[in-house]
């Protein structure tokens, strides 16, 4: 097989999974039970898979204390991301929108960890930045303009949701994690679900409305946790470690438009011209500042040394996958 297939394969997959955390939500969303209630359930039910794959791989489950540092970054890159994405979400933000405003978050980690990662944006990272922050300004003001859109303020959310995963990221990345995959999963499964299970608490009145067992329901869960819990995160992690953080952020960009090609078939959801112009906009001044960073990446000159798949030793290997999981949040 071609080396270029298997790279095609995890680019693919880490696109497609990425987007269907938007449409999972949006599904969520028209259901009777509650979303905040859907999605507590939703993080338990992914945790408890996870612990069993613990129980089973690692022959015992991690002890709490061995995990809090890395739920206190999954609380912001999971639960505290996702939570602002999903309420968006419901009060009537597209399911498009919200991805292209989230999809911001690599450019802001770009900013503002230049001295923690060595890739500082140039003049032209700025100007792709603000480009892209046009773009998404152009797309929130048309999706305003929908009879059914949520207030104004709702569009806040996301972008409280980018500045989550972002402090999230830059904790992990001054000390990243040195837990196994499947147990530093498991820890930001836990967080998720705790913040999720505190906000449903809140906003249900001190109560937990368990999901139907109706055909759709059951669709939706199984959508949510093995598709955007766990697709997202493995395809993650493998697209880290055959493109690096720079190009896997690249792929970030793409999410938005797959998103919006996704709800439009499943939702009829759909932007005027001028969020079209917005979204083109966005993700040309997104792929510029991606550029610039790459350019102005220090380990380029190595990556670039190698021609197809580089060979990992066993302790990048292991490295890579212990920090790999808060760099980014995925669904």
């Amino acid at each position: 097989m071609p080396a270029q297939v298997p790279t095609l394969l995890i680019a693919a997959g880490f696109v497609v999974c990425w987007s269907s955390g938007f449409v999972g939500g949006r599904l969520a969303s028209e259901f009777g039970t509650p979303v905040l209630d859907l999605f507590a359930w939703r993080f338990l039910l992914a945790a408890l898979l996870v612990a069993l794959w613990c129980r089973l791989t690692l022959g015992a489950l991690p002890a709490i204390r061995d995990m809090r540092r890395e739920m206190l970054v999954g609380s912001l890159t999971m639960g505290g991301y996702l939570l602002g994405v999903i309420v968006a979400i419901d009060l009537g933000v597209s399911a498009g929108i919200t991805a292209l405003i989230a999809a911001l978050q690599p450019l802001l980690a770009a900013a503002l960890a230049g001295r923690w990662l060595g890739e500082r944006l140039g003049t032209y990272g700025w100007l792709g930045m603000v480009l892209a922050t046009l773009g998404v300004a152009l797309c929130v003001g048309d999706d305003m303009q929908r009879s059914l859109a949520a207030p104004g303020w709702a569009y806040l959310l996301p972008l409280l949701s980018v500045a989550a995963v972002t402090l999230g990221s830059l904790l992990a990345v001054r000390q990243p994690s040195v837990l196994p995959l499947p147990v530093a999963l498991l820890a930001q499964l836990l967080a998720a679900g705790g913040i999720f299970l505190v906000a449903a608490w809140a906003m249900g009145g001190g109560k937990l409305t368990a999901p139907g067992f109706e055909p759709a329901v059951l669709v939706t869960m199984s959508w949510l946790v093995v598709l955007s819990s766990l697709g997202g995160y493995g395809f993650f992690v493998a697209s880290l470690r055959r493109l690096g953080v720079t190009l896997t952020s690249a792929l970030v960009h793409l999410t938005p438009g797959v998103t919006l090609l996704w709800a439009a078939a499943m939702f009829g959801e759909r932007l005027g011209p001028t969020g079209l112009a917005g979204m083109a906009l966005a993700g040309a001044g997104a792929s510029l500042a991606i550029r610039s960073a790459r350019r102005s990446d220090p380990t380029r000159r190595d990556r670039g040394a190698h021609r197809g798949p580089r060979t990992w030793s066993a302790d990048e290997t292991r490295g890579a996958a212990h920090r790999a999981p808060s760099r980014e949040s995925p669904y």
